[in-house]
């Protein structure tokens, strides 16, 4: 997924409906002179059609998203972190939990808001696989890493 001139890099396996997944955490930033750079990687490997992404000041956030699957279970593993990958210094931050883990859910930034709307969220708090989408709208007051 291209952001600017920064490449979240996400691999998958596709085999008969797409059942099997490998999310990857790798970041490449295309340069100036249109050579690919290695970043730091995030935090926790997050797949590019489940994480919504917004840009505010110079830094992308990133919201929920699926992980790597379930060691024991094979399930899907959703992400109830925001994370913030800083423009400036390219470095990544954990800036905050969800209520939920939840993915395929909406971001957006207003007026130092924070929001997201609807999505599949998880089981519960002991239980990180998908469960029933919602239409739901939280919101938090942003507060970046600089």
């Amino acid at each position: 997924m291209l952001i600017g001139s920064v490449f979240l890099a996400q691999f998958f396996i596709k085999r008969w409906a797409a059942q099997y997944q490998v999310v990857y955490s790798d970041v490449y930033m295309l340069d100036d002179e249109m050579k690919w750079k290695v970043l730091p990687p995030m935090p926790k490997p997050d797949s590019h059609i489940e994480f919504a992404w917004v840009l505010v000041n110079n830094s992308i956030v990133i919201v929920g998203g699926t992980t790597e699957k379930h060691p024991v279970t094979k399930k899907m593993v959703l992400v109830g972190e925001v994370f913030q990958f800083n423009l400036n210094t390219l470095k990544w931050s954990f800036i905050g939990k969800l209520p939920y883990r939840v993915k395929t859910t909406l971001a957006g930034f207003w007026n130092g808001w924070l929001y997201f709307t609807s999505g599949q969220r998880d089981k519960g708090p002991n239980d990180p696989a998908p469960r029933k989408v919602l239409g739901e709208m939280w919101r938090t007051k942003l507060k970046l890493n600089l």
